[in-house]
């Protein structure tokens, strides 16, 4: 049994693909994925965020609707490690109608923020709906 931090460990970039590997099959069964979404801790941030990314996108659309907003703010800075990953598994999301509900409320926040970048990757997922 491992526990999260040490699966963690096995997610960053700097280790081999070996390892990395081992670590997303790991963290496929951690129930609360939430733990995967963009973290910020001293030792897990950044180098992390690619695998985090690819462990999110294989969970099912109804395994990351309650985590729709947080994957859309992902997508506001496309330089940011796993966000490519994350915008093709939200194109694949099957749920129209919940989808574009968060998509709009994301759309809207980008406007007032005025956030041109965040605002037009969000309008192309629109489009391809």
């Amino acid at each position: 049994m491992y526990s999260i931090d040490q699966i963690m460990d096995m997610l960053d970039w700097n280790n081999s693909h070996e390892v990395q590997a081992k670590g997303r099959e790991l963290a496929k069964e951690v129930e609360c994925i939430n733990v995967f979404l963009q973290p910020l801790h001293s030792r897990h941030n950044k180098n992390v965020w690619d695998n985090c990314a690819v462990v999110l996108a294989d969970k099912t659309d109804e395994e990351i609707r309650p985590y729709l907003y947080a994957l859309f703010d992902w997508l506001q800075d496309m330089n940011w490690p796993g966000a490519d990953c994350i915008l093709n598994r939200l194109k694949e999301y099957n749920d129209d109608k919940w989808l574009n509900y968060v998509l709009n409320d994301c759309i809207n926040k980008a406007i007032l923020l005025k956030e041109e970048n965040w605002l037009n990757i969000l309008q192309s997922i629109s489009k391809g709906k």
